[in-house]
């Protein structure tokens, strides 16, 4: 008669490990979500703008002045031109209702991201030819901006809001 082999009673060698992989997995996960805590707490906060509880109050306000601007019928039509090495030309051409420009205004854009707060800026806009305004700005990176035109003639407020596309 042959004898078994060895027999072996009780855990195998490895089998001592599995509690670990159990701790190691723990491990692995509260590393990633104490990184994923610590990258959403010292990233962009999302607030659009820094005065939002005053902006709040004066909500009707802002409901009336859109409420105006719809009355006057004013219109503009922007566009983004010679964009070379990361700067370009704005032109808005600023019209009534019966399509006669409006001379004469105070204008200004706001250049935004929506993914980044720190490239925001203002850039006043000259006259050019009657109702045609003009300005040179710097777009940091490609992609997309918003462009807020901001105008006040004739002793009423205008502004709109438009997405363009900075290609290199």
């Amino acid at each position: 008669m042959t004898s078994p082999s060895s027999d072996q009673t009780g855990p195998r060698k490895s089998d001592r490990w599995i509690p670990w992989y159990f701790v190691g997995g723990f491990a692995i996960m509260l590393i990633a979500n104490i990184s994923l805590i610590t990258f959403s707490m010292t990233s962009w906060n999302g607030l659009v703008t820094k005065h939002a509880f005053e902006e709040g109050n004066n909500y009707n306000a802002a409901i009336s002045g859109a409420a105006r601007q719809a009355e006057l019928g004013w219109r503009s039509k922007l566009t983004v031109g010679g964009v070379i090495n990361q700067s370009g030309t704005i032109t808005v051409l600023f019209r009534d209702k019966d399509s006669n420009p409006i001379s004469g205004a105070k204008m200004s854009i706001v250049l935004t991201r929506s993914d980044r707060d720190d490239m925001d800026q203002t850039i006043p806009m000259a006259e050019v030819a009657p109702g045609e305004y003009r300005a040179s700005a710097s777009f940091p990176v490609y992609g997309r901006w918003q462009v807020r035109t901001i105008a006040h003639a004739m002793g009423d407020d205008y502004q709109t809001l438009e997405n363009v596309v900075i290609n290199p």
